[in-house]
């Protein structure tokens, strides 16, 4: 058979196939610290789910964040694991190297993987094959202090090389500091790609980024930190410390989600009616960052499934929709966003301004950190080679050989 024949053949088997297969099952159902603020939706799912399809039961446990990686790979190796579980990417992306998630595609029909952005739905492959979902995003939007910006007489950086000089102008005629830039987790590798430079080489066998465009941002890095224009615990704080800084005002500006506007608004109505909302800052190219979590069944299921159906069904675009109305979160399936819910006033400027430019960033946003095998190896290797130019232990040419030496073994595609 063609090749283009088989995905739209398995999916017309599976959809055929389906109601015998899911008979009499129960499919284990793990979500990522969703309990107890989310019972009532979760449990309401899961009862439709189970109405609509008789015979199939979910059995739902939620795990604490910290713990979910842990206790997934135990159980893979007690031959335990959960049929469908919530898990962030790389994580995934980590299980899907040694083949443990089964691929949607040959279980779900075309139209049902069409329902979802093509962006966010392609941040879920490795090595050309899908090995998740797409449920619920995220997206960083910029927060800064009017006041601060209007003392400094600069204007709103808009990326990185704009950066430079509104940290100085903010240093001298405010005190404070302009940024804090996060070098925790796939922060720094987000914004090297938000800057217009590309992970990895055409070939995916070395990294894409050793050259002029790199030694750039490295060298704006690493000016920030020896001129005292970031604060010296971005090289071993993350993103907590950015948010406390800004919410105290030592920071004009920080990167975080539009839900945190909440809390600052209940916790520090002071500060609040100061702040403005910017899109992230980057190249002025490049697609804005969204971070995704997925939802994807085990290899190791006897129920497949039972297991997608109940995936397709958490993840349509009527549950992700109203998902969304309980928490500050975004769907993951285009018609979500067609409902007024997403446009309708919230009665705070502010907020309004932050939910639509997150929700155009999403529409038109990626995931540009997408899964690469060994990740976190290349991840620390970044960092650790970042923060050496920043603290002026080594320069930022001996840096780009060293992250070309330390990638292209990680990666290990030949001699």
């Amino acid at each position: 058979m063609p090749n283009k024949l088989i995905r739209p053949a398995l999916a017309a088997c599976a959809l055929l196939c389906s109601q015998a297969a899911m008979a009499a099952q129960q499919v284990q159902f793990w979500t990522m610290q969703l309990s107890p603020h989310n019972d009532a939706y979760i449990q309401g799912v899961i009862g439709a789910f189970e109405r609509s399809h008789p015979g199939v039961s979910i059995k739902w446990i939620d795990v604490p964040w910290a713990e979910m990686e842990r206790k997934t790979l135990a159980a893979l190796a007690a031959r335990s694991a959960p049929d469908v579980v919530n898990l962030n990417p790389q994580f995934a992306a980590k299980l899907a190297e040694f083949g443990a998630l089964a691929n949607p595609e040959a279980y779900l029909s075309p139209e049902q993987v069409q329902a979802f952005l093509p962006a966010v739905w392609r941040a879920n492959r490795l090595d050309g094959k899908t090995f998740a979902m797409p449920w619920y995003l995220n997206t960083n939007v910029t927060l800064y202090n009017k006041d601060m910006l209007a003392r400094s007489g600069s204007a709103l950086p808009a990326t990185m090389e704009q950066l430079a000089p509104a940290a100085r102008a903010i240093k001298q005629r405010t005190g404070s500091y302009a940024y804090f830039p996060a070098l925790d987790a796939s922060t720094p590798l987000e914004a090297l790609v938000a800057a217009g430079n590309p992970l990895l080489s055409a070939d995916g066998c070395s990294p894409g980024y050793t050259n002029a465009g790199g030694s750039r941002l490295f060298e704006t890095y690493r000016m920030l930190y020896q001129d005292g224009l970031v604060p010296r615990n971005v090289v071993t704080e993350g993103h907590r410390k950015a948010v406390e800084m800004f919410l105290s005002g030592e920071v004009a500006m920080v990167s975080t989600g539009m839900q945190f506007l909440g809390y600052i608004k209940n916790t520090n109505p002071g500060i609040y009616g100061q702040i403005g909302v910017a899109p992230q800052i980057g190249s002025g190219s490049a697609p804005a960052s969204i971070a995704a979590m997925n939802i994807a069944v085990l290899e190791s299921s006897g129920a497949k499934h039972a297991a997608f159906a109940f995936a397709q069904f958490l993840t349509s675009a009527a549950n992700q929709t109203e998902f969304a109305k309980r928490v500050p979160v975004l769907p993951s399936t285009t018609a979500s966003y067609s409902d007024a819910f997403f446009s309708a006033p919230l009665g705070d400027p502010l907020m309004e301004a932050a939910r639509a430019l997150s929700v155009q960033q999403v529409k038109t946003g990626a995931v540009l950190v997408p899964p690469v095998r060994k990740y976190s190896k290349l991840r620390v290797s970044y960092a650790r080679n970042l923060q050496a130019v920043m603290l002026g232990k080594q320069t930022t040419p001996q840096a780009m050989r060293a992250l070309d030496k330390e990638w292209r073994a990680v990666l290990g595609c030949g001699a």
